[in-house]
């Protein structure tokens, strides 16, 4: 399949979730971090096409979650879902020069770093403001979040941020030997030694961006174990066909997808956007009448509705594996 072929199926998945779930700037049941991940599959689209038309749908979104959420996030319990919407915004701002992305991203990132971050367990941030665990996904996220505000600002205590984060996530939840990545420690010190698919992918994320403005190999190492982990070990080199219980679970591959994609490009790796296209080819085979794909990409979608964001995670697959 040529590049362009790649792109006009990433467009028609993208219409086809459209059209099941959008209308005027909002995606039906959708909650606050599917917003955040559905930006993020438009902004990646951008990417890989130029195609600056696709930012007339991102600011009805926007608008919409300012009507929904306003524009100070803070009843929202869950500091990761804040850094979620963060990288959105900035990552726009920085397409688009539109600056009330940037001020909005700005504020709720400082606010929200500040209730989480303390010394306990380690460093790092809380996931929740009842401040019972810290967990790898607000850690890394909490540092890709600085990274673009730091691109977006020139603000060097953006870097520092984190180089914080990623410290903590790198001590306390990765295994550099093997490139497995931890969940969460709570405050008894117990560790969940469960990975995910979001969590690699937010870990690889935050090491290239760090190595991307340092030169330090350590962070290059580090993305290098964890790519090779969950593609040789969690999947074995081939179709992600799991994660598909729960809310959030199965929107979790389509956040691995983006920072595969960018591994692959900044390290010389073309064999992941292989294996992500056969993922997205396989999604793809499995779609249903609808054009709506299952988070299992191996199995056939059924003629039903899904969750917004579980329908989600094929279309990011899809979109980056164009590469």
């Amino acid at each position: 399949m040529t590049r362009q072929e790649r792109i006009e199926r990433a467009y028609a998945a993208v219409q086809a979730h459209k059209a099941v779930y959008y209308n005027n700037g909002e995606y039906r049941r959708a909650d606050f971090w599917d917003y955040a991940e559905i930006f993020e599959i438009i902004e990646d689209l951008y990417e890989v096409t130029g195609d600056k038309g696709l930012f007339a749908q991102f600011e009805e979104m926007y608008r919409f979650t300012q009507r929904a959420y306003t524009g100070d996030w803070h009843k929202n319990p869950y500091n990761d879902d804040i850094m979620w919407l963060t990288i959105a915004l900035t990552r726009a701002y920085l397409y688009t020069g539109e600056q009330k992305y940037l001020d909005t991203a700005k504020l709720n990132f400082d606010k929200t770093y500040a209730r989480a971050v303390s010394e306990d367990l380690g460093g790092g941030l809380f996931w929740r403001v009842e401040n019972q665990c810290k967990n790898t996904c607000v850690n890394c996220p909490g540092a890709v979040a600085a990274m673009y505000l730091l691109k977006a600002t020139g603000d060097e205590s953006y870097f520092e941020k984190a180089v914080y984060c990623f410290d903590w996530a790198y001590r306390m939840m990765f295994e550099p030997d093997t490139g497995k990545v931890y969940d969460a420690i709570d405050l008894n010190g117990k560790i969940n030694k469960w990975s995910s698919t979001y969590n690699q992918g937010t870990f690889i994320g935050s090491a290239l961006m760090l190595w991307e403005k340092t030169g330090d190999e350590k962070y290059r190492t580090a993305a290098d174990m964890a790519a090779k982990y969950v593609k040789d070990e969690m999947y074995r080199g081939g179709i992600m066909n799991n994660e598909e219980s729960g809310n959030d679970l199965p929107g979790f591959k389509g956040i691995l997808a983006r920072y595969i994609r960018r591994y692959a490009a900044m390290t010389g790796h073309p064999e992941y956007v292989e294996w992500l296209r056969a993922n997205g080819d396989s999604a793809w085979e499995n779609r249903n009448s609808a054009g709506i794909m299952q988070t299992q990409l191996g199995l056939k979608t059924e003629e039903m509705e899904y969750d917004v964001f579980t329908a989600s995670a094929a279309v990011s697959v899809i979109v980056n594996a164009v590469g």
